[in-house]
């Protein structure tokens, strides 16, 4: 099994993974192929640091955070559960998530949305519930579930969902697949894709580089982390390593919960504080980048329970924070230790849980993710089990919900330059289209100019800095211009360097394509 990478060892590995741009040698340079896929500045895979100065790679929390779903229904009496998931579906945004009613019992349901911000409960008239069908819920016991789309399968199976069963039968309890055709009628497989429980969320996703099927769950190495495995085939049973000792967090006599079975590709070191573990990942191939994996894991900080705990909790409460994950094969992953999104005040509200949901969706210039948020510590429904009252107390308070972050397009991540200016240059490339389209945003008093240069950094005639008109904005996909035009089709297939000066202003992506 491989252990988490350092920051050093993760730049390292980026440079040589199956995922990333082709490189080839020429004229004692790597020349990197990049063709017309769009270029995200999470790491320095493309960046010359030797000639690059100036400027600060930063982590951009959301732009704006607001809740979308409130614990309304009788059956989300005790507020949401962890784990939500969401898909775009021709223009129409399908979030699933789990809730538990006020007996602690545990449903799966369904919310719908055109723009992502007004959610609608649709009558599925699927599942009965205190007597009626008029509800959102689905007839599937779906424990930790995610759903994806699955590009490759036949239309009757393209929603696919991963969701863990428990007991009482442990030689049925573990990870398994459903399958439907529109996120409403599920069709259970009954092969068991993992005899274990992970205890959390599990985030499956095609992989179009790998030409497989990519799961991220929960493992216990030695505390909560995040491991992942790759199929072919998502109906077959998983492959794992079955030499490794059963880990058994709930007793021999239940299913254990996977430990080192599967790879550990993320998991706490040196950079994070005592206590801490990953709760769960979220996962996704970013699909405007197709080179660039994303994660926004869970970060548990887990402290022995308050005095109202008693000491079977000690260990087992804390808080989440949603941090950030960036890799450019799904394998090797750099974490920002700074939070995403921290436990905080929300929408009125001290959240002390977030917990972002697997999945993300466009409009117009931006992105909408979703977590979930409760204004307690992860012991809390623990007690719930057993002290009534506790649970009674609960039921009359604002239990959270489900929440709306909004980020810019490709925004995560971004080279900012303050007023005394900096550059950033990439190192060689070549790339297909005959423009260049950026995506960033400058001050008032700020801005950007683009030089295109030969391999040891001379300027191309017309393409130089002073040629490039000044770029005063706030886009997403500015087209640059220089004194002759945009036209850079000559140049097409050629090995280039991209030279970018900013003054106030951050830089996020760029892009060569077709002009249009």
């Amino acid at each position: 099994m491989n252990p988490p990478l350092t920051r050093r060892q993760f730049l390292q590995a980026t440079a040589v993974a199956t995922a990333l741009p082709a490189v080839v040698r020429a004229e004692d340079s790597e020349i990197s192929s990049i063709d017309s896929e769009r270029q995200l500045f999470l790491d320095d895979l493309l960046v010359d640091t030797g000639r690059t100065r100036g400027v600060t790679r930063r982590l951009n929390s959301p732009t704006a955070i607001e809740r979308v779903l409130k614990p309304e229904q009788p059956s989300e009496s005790l507020g949401f559960i962890f784990y939500c998931s969401v898909v775009d579906d021709n223009g129409t945004a399908k979030l699933f998530h789990g809730s538990y009613d006020s007996e602690k019992k545990k449903h799966f349901a369904l919310a719908t949305s055109e723009d992502g911000i007004r959610w609608e409960r649709p009558h599925l008239g699927l599942k009965e519930y205190q007597g009626s069908r008029e509800n959102n819920l689905l007839p599937v016991e779906a424990v930790e579930a995610s759903v994806f789309l699955d590009p490759r399968a036949p239309a009757e199976k393209r929603y696919r969902l991963l969701y863990s069963r428990y007991w009482p039968d442990p030689q049925k309890a573990g990870v398994y697949v459903a399958s439907s055709p529109d996120g409403v009628h599920w069709s259970e497989s009954e092969t068991r894709m993992l005899p274990f429980v992970p205890d959390s969320q599990h985030c499956g996703l095609w992989d179009e580089a790998l030409q497989k099927y990519v799961i991220y769950t929960r493992c216990w190495n030695p505390v909560r982390a995040v491991a992942r495995v790759a199929v072919q085939d998502l109906e077959t049973p998983w492959p794992y390593d079955a030499s490794v000792p059963p880990h058994h967090i709930w007793g021999k006599a239940k299913v254990p919960t996977l430990s080192r079975e599967l790879e550990t590709v993320m998991a706490r070191d040196d950079d994070d504080p005592p206590g801490a573990q990953l709760y769960t990942s979220a996962a996704v191939k970013y699909p405007f980048a197709p080179h660039v994996y994303l994660a926004f894991p869970a970060a548990y900080q887990t402290f022995k329970g308050p005095d109202w705990q008693d000491r079977a909790l000690n260990g087992n409460d804390g808080t989440f924070d949603v941090q950030f994950a960036a890799s450019r094969d799904g394998v090797n992953w750099h974490r920002w230790r700074t939070p995403y999104i921290p436990a905080g005040f929300y929408d009125g509200l001290d959240l002390r849980l977030v917990s972002m949901g697997q999945g993300l969706i466009r409009r117009s210039r931006e992105l909408h993710q979703y977590f979930v948020g409760w204004p307690h510590t992860h012991g809390r429904p623990v007690v719930w089990d057993r002290d009534l009252k506790d649970r009674a107390a609960w039921l009359k308070k604002d239990l959270g919900g489900i929440y709306r972050a909004m980020q810019r397009v490709d925004g995560f991540v971004s080279l900012d330059a303050g007023y005394p200016g900096g550059v950033v240059t990439t190192k060689p490339l070549r790339f297909t289209g005959d423009s260049l389209r950026v995506n960033l945003s400058t001050a008032g008093a700020g801005g950007v100019r683009v030089a295109l240069l030969d391999l040891e950094g001379t300027p191309l005639p017309g393409f130089g800095c002073e040629d490039c008109a000044w770029i005063n904005a706030d886009e997403i996909d500015h087209r640059v211009e220089w004194k002759s035009g945009s036209d850079l089709g000559r140049l097409a297939g050629q090995p280039v360097r991209v030279e970018f000066t900013l003054r106030n202003a951050r830089l996020f992506a760029f892009e060569f394509g077709k002009a249009g």
